[in-house]
Formats: structure tokens, sequence, C-alpha cells
């Protein structure tokens, strides 16, 4: 099974903003590691998460992400089945659009990813000193794949705070959270993070025309307009 298109899309999360290691692995097969610390620990965290997933899985509590905040960063997992996607995430990554990026990434080669085997892939050897070698996948060859894979998301992460940041000084946060809920279901929008850049304007716009007031619509409409040209 070729998983270069796979291994391309997971090393191409690590251009987001404020990510510094991205991990995807299923059982003991481990499809693309590019974590900032030693193998060793990069292993040990693949069997804590997978112990701490099957916990769940035993209690038949079914686990889609995991959020988990410490003083040196964040780690966010998101699980697909046994499939299991990590981030290692600095204070200026943006969770959500990491985790939108995620879920396309997971939803878009969902049936490679089930195919695989949850033990160790033949393409993975272990060197005398502990050390992992991906053989698909040298530095140069990964790095070519890497630069031929996109991250599907936009830029919908910012531009929904620069909407809760206006939206925030006429309405309180939970009103403003189901109008947003709202109106992406009444404009039957199921990820914003895959619209073009075009409709995140108009949904942007939309969102600020739900207030009544036309004089206080229009001075939030200038302002938003502002933020988005910048």
């Amino acid at each position: 099974m070729n998983l270069n298109s796979l291994i391309g899309a997971v090393a191409a999360l690590q251009r987001l903003e404020g990510v510094a290691g991205v991990m995807l692995f299923k059982g003991r097969n481990t499809v693309h590691k590019q974590m900032p610390f030693s193998e060793g620990r990069a292993l040990d965290l693949m069997d804590v998460l997978g112990q701490m997933l099957e916990g769940y899985r035993q209690v038949r509590r079914k686990m889609r992400q995991v959020y988990l905040e410490f003083d040196g960063g964040t780690l966010l997992v998101l699980i697909q089945d046994e499939t299991i996607l990590v981030f290692l995430l600095t204070a200026r990554a943006d969770a959500d659009l990491a985790a939108s990026a995620a879920s396309v990434l997971l939803n878009d080669h969902a049936l490679v990813l089930t195919q695989l085997s949850t033990e160790a892939a033949d393409s993975v050897s272990r060197a005398h000193d502990g050390i992992e070698e991906l053989v698909v996948s040298s530095p140069r060859r990964l790095q070519e794949i890497t630069d031929k894979a996109e991250v599907v998301v936009n830029n919908w992460g910012q531009v929904r705070k620069q909407v809760e940041s206006i939206l925030g000084k006429v309405m309180g946060r939970a009103q403003l959270s189901m109008m947003i809920d709202r109106v992406m279901a009444k404009r039957g929008v199921q990820d914003p993070y895959r619209l073009p850049p075009a409709e995140v304007r108009k949904l942007a716009e939309a969102l600020i025309e739900q207030v009544p007031n036309t004089t206080k619509r229009q001075a939030l409409l200038s302002e938003l307009e502002t933020l988005l040209a910048e």
C-alpha cells in the first residue's frame, strides 16, 4: 500500500502556525512521526495514549478528541476508530484550526486508514541504538512529499475570533456561540474551514448582519471590513 499521499498530508499539518510536532499511528503501526523530542519519548507517548483510549473503550466510552494542556505545551489528540492523530501545540497555535485540519485529513484518507494494519509496518525498522527509520521516506523524499501537500483549511479560525470580538460588544458569549451555529446551519455550512476565502467573508458578514439595530450593524460591518483588510 502506497502511503506517500497520507504521509505528505500529515507532514503538511506541521506548517500550521504553532504546531511543534505531529504523529499519526494505528496500534503499533506508525504512519508518520515528527516530534521535537527523543524516539523513546515518542514511543512512550504512543503507549500511554493507546492505554488511555483502550480504557475508555472498555467502558464503552467512544473518544473522538482529547485536549491535554501542560506547562510546556498542549497535546491535541484526534481519534478515528483505531487511528490516532497527535499534535504538539505551542501557545501560538489555533487548536480549533488544527482540529479541523486533522478531521479533514482523517475523513479524506478514511479508506486507507481502515485498511492499515495495527501491527508495525514492514517499512519501519529499528536500529540497535533504538532509532527508528522510515525506509519509504528519507528526509529528502519526505520534504518532496510535504512540498506537494497542502493543508486544506482556510483562515476561518482567525476570522471567527475577529467576528466574536466585534459581536462581543453587543451580545453575550453564549448567545453569540448559539447564533454562529444557527447561521452556519441555515447556510448549510458543515465545515467552515473548507470554505473558499470569498465564502468565509460572506459568512462573517452574515453573522454581523444578525444585529437588529441598523446603526450598530453598519458600524460593526465597517469594523469587520477594516479587520479583514489588514
